[in-house]
């Protein structure tokens, strides 16, 4: 068996996931939490999924709030 390369694959591993509206809305809060304490730098990837994080954490106050109400809530659950 030749394991060349195998590192290489485990790197790029790709995954899906569920996130409920609850996942998500936690993710955004702990990645708020590390941003503000400077805990982590995130690269370009992990900027862009970041960002797709937001969008959804953005429709998902909209749908809760209404399209017209801004969502400043941090800590609220």
């Amino acid at each position: 068996m030749n394991n060349m390369g195998d590192d290489t694959m485990k790197n790029n591993r790709h995954y899906n996931v569920s996130l409920s509206d609850k996942h998500i809305q936690f993710l955004i809060k702990c990645i708020d939490i590390s941003q503000s304490t400077q805990s982590i730098k995130p690269d370009k990837s992990e900027t862009e999924i970041i960002h797709e994080l937001e969008k959804l954490n953005d429709e998902i106050q909209d749908d809760k709030y209404g399209d017209d109400t801004i969502y400043y809530d941090l800590y609220g659950v």
